[in-house]
């Protein structure tokens, strides 16, 4: 069967899964019941959504979640190219890096990046190339620049993050496995993901991230922000000093417009951006979309803070999304996992659902009281009934079969030491266990053996000789 995730973006950029589904095979149909079983399960569609270049995926998307903003990956398009390039111009020309440039750049706007791919293809004399006129026709679909101003679009780019959740999951299972664990191996996969989430928020709320520069602005980012947002908010701020500096400035009815020149890390201008500040409520706006691609303000914004002497982010610029403890404590309680006490905002459907089935009986207090009237179980348990005799509940006392990927794997972190009889720096034996010291001890076994071989043959040859002369004497 054939496993398909849905993965999304938690406030940690961590991947998070929503949800899984088993299909048979790869057609619309399974498709479609897939995203419909989905779309019951969370009630409305997702905002955005991120697959490859598949033609059942695509046209199942386009059916069930018709008010979704569906886009392609880029990844997946772009390491087509040396399959669809002959070697040779790949060889002899930068085809390859010019594309990922242009592609993957998130500041260029649609007009540019055309009129930049038209002069890459007319100078290598693509232009009738079937493959890139097929991907230029459908350039809105995965190039940025084409839908940078659909919110959190820079969030996923590619399907990496899908990637990874399928590595993640083929860790703690195999194909050998029944679906019964693979399920298992399925909760066990999404545990993990929860403990990273809350070791995460955890190092977030008790340690201080580090600044070079204790500046205002970083000071108040620090303590609304996760740690990771920080860290990518803390290099705007930064960028803003040393990669952009204001061009010229003027004022229209209040609102100030600043033209802010973008510099690359050589300092070589290669854009232009117009930010609009309004001083009286802080408001602030960048062409290059960054609050809205990625929803922190951009260098260009900081900028204009820095020359305003704005030192506090303004709340309006600080979606729930990215800010600390934004997750409500219920959500890592293991009540809420393992059907145990929970409080009377978790009951509230499932009491709902008992009074419905059981509409004279009182009002239940716990989880396990509503699941034994559901499923028609006694709320107490029988302390009389025993194990049976026989059953050996440590377990069946066999050891885990460790693989040789395993063991290399475990010998490369290791730390070499220094073998004093070898004279080497070695990880898989030490002085105790040397090969020296192995062929010392059979040379010197071997040595016993051969001495005792040839006090035997003495004494043989004493005896023999003992026995001859006794002959001799009898008979004279």
């Amino acid at each position: 069967m054939i496993f398909v995730p849905f993965t999304g973006v938690d406030h940690h950029k961590k991947c998070v899964t929503f949800g899984a589904g088993l299909i048979y095979d790869e057609t619309i149909e399974s498709y479609k019941w897939l995203l419909d079983k989905f779309l019951k399960t969370h009630k409305k569609q997702s905002k955005f959504v991120l697959t490859d270049h598949d033609a059942a995926v695509k046209q199942a998307v386009r059916a069930v979640f018709d008010q979704s903003i569906h886009r392609l990956c880029m990844w997946h398009i772009v390491k087509k190219i040396p399959l669809k390039i002959s070697g040779d111009l790949l060889a002899n020309t930068d085809l390859r890096v010019s594309i990922h440039k242009l592609v993957w750049n998130l500041f260029i706007t649609p007009s540019i990046f055309e009129e930049q791919w038209k002069l890459l293809i007319d100078d290598l004399n693509l232009s009738d190339h079937h493959w890139l006129t097929e991907i230029y026709a459908i350039r809105e679909q995965w190039v940025p620049c084409y839908f940078r101003e659909i919110k959190w679009c820079c969030l996923m780019k590619t399907t990496s993050r899908c990637e990874s959740s399928n590595s993640l999951f083929k860790v703690n299972t195999s194909h050998a496995n029944t679906l019964v664990q693979f399920l298992l191996c399925f909760g066990t996969a999404l545990d993990r993901q929860r403990k990273t989430q809350l070791e995460l928020d955890i190092e977030t709320s008790t340690t201080t991230p580090k600044m070079p520069e204790k500046q205002p602005l970083k000071i108040h980012a620090s303590k609304i922000y996760t740690r990771k947002i920080f860290l990518e908010a803390q290099k705007e701020i930064y960028r803003r000093m040393r990669q952009c500096y204001i061009t010229s400035s003027s004022e229209i009815d209040g609102v100030k417009k600043f033209n802010i020149a973008h510099t690359n890390k050589r300092f070589k201008v290669v854009n232009n951006y117009v930010v609009d500040f309004n001083a009286h409520d802080t408001t602030v706006s960048c062409s290059c979309m960054g609050l809205t691609r990625v929803g922190y303000l951009c260098r260009h914004a900081f900028c204009v803070f820095r020359y305003n002497q704005v030192e506090l982010i303004p709340d309006k610029y600080l979606p729930a999304r990215w800010m600390r403890n934004v997750l409500p404590d219920r959500v890592h309680d293991i009540s809420n996992r393992y059907s145990a006490e929970d409080d009377e905002e978790s009951l509230k459907d499932i009491k709902d659902k008992v009074f419905k089935e059981f509409p004279s009986e009182p009002p239940c207090n716990s989880k396990r009281s509503i699941i034994s009237k559901l499923v028609g179980q006694p709320d107490t348990v029988d302390v009389t009934i025993k194990p049976p005799n026989g059953i050996r509940n440590k377990g069946l006392g066999t050891k885990r079969q460790v693989g040789m990927v395993e063991k290399l794997l475990e010998n490369c972190n290791k730390n070499p030491r220094l073998c004093h009889k070898c004279n080497k720096y070695v990880i898989d034996h030490d002085s105790r266990n040397c090969e020296k010291v192995k062929a010392a001890k059979e040379a010197a076994a071997a040595a016993v053996l051969a001495d005792a071989a040839v006090a035997k043959s003495t004494t043989d040859r004493s005896v023999n000789r003992y026995a001859t002369r006794s002959k001799l004497v009898a008979s004279t």
